[in-house]
């Protein structure tokens, strides 16, 4: 937890994006960075002309943090996106809320 749920690139950039931000993201959220887990869903991309090249779709599920902060770490993975050479990415918020958040059986 956080738990940051990425769609549209690779695993080797998955890997790297986690290797890489785990860390920096620790120091934005003033956390451990073992708290963070990389989830990658593998997908294609498609509109009414048919498949898209595929571009990084981040959700970042949490406990609610000041806007400060979120705004940081859309910052900081937008940066890392662009280092990936995309030039495109989205990524949404989503609040757990702590009356119905639970791990192993029991509510945290």
């Amino acid at each position: 937890m956080p738990q940051i749920i990425v769609k549209g690139i690779t695993e080797e950039q998955c890997a790297e994006l986690s290797v890489k931000s785990a860390p920096e993201l620790a120091k934005i959220c003033n956390c451990p960075s073992d708290w963070f887990t990389f989830d990658l869903v593998r997908s294609r991309f498609f509109d009414e002309n048919g498949r898209l090249a595929p571009y990084p779709v981040v959700q970042v599920w949490w406990f609610e943090r000041p806007m400060e902060i979120q705004d940081k770490v859309a910052k900081f993975l937008h940066k890392q996106f662009e280092h990936m050479g995309f030039h495109c990415d989205q990524i949404s918020f989503h609040i757990f809320e702590n009356d119905r958040y639970y791990e192993n059986g029991e509510k945290c």
